[in-house]
């Protein structure tokens, strides 16, 4: 299994477009990625242009996979056109499989 951690920051005014993308990717990873175990994405209370993606997949081979889907290739212009900056990424081990 591998876990990503992901924060990304949106441009002024576009955290909106940015949810709205965002809920459709996760909706799509949902329905045709078995091997993500765990794909959410949050925004933050203290701070709404601040996302944040938690994702656990069965392989590093599934989470490579991950963005050449079509859904997630679709929308990938539009969603990296309201991000300012770099992501912020982090790339996880979990520490057991229990409870997932």
């Amino acid at each position: 299994m591998i876990g990503v951690i992901m924060h990304v920051r949106t441009k002024p005014g576009r955290a909106e477009q940015f949810s709205r993308l965002v809920a459709k990717l996760q909706s799509d990873v949902h329905a045709n990625e078995p091997e993500a175990l765990i794909w959410q994405v949050m925004r933050s209370n203290d701070d709404p242009d601040l996302f944040i993606f938690t994702e656990l997949f069965e392989s590093a081979e599934a989470q490579a996979a991950h963005p050449g889907k079509p859904y997630h290739v679709a929308m990938s212009a539009a969603g990296w056109d309201c991000v300012d900056g770099q992501p912020e990424i982090h790339l996880c081990t979990p520490l057991t499989d229990k409870n997932i």
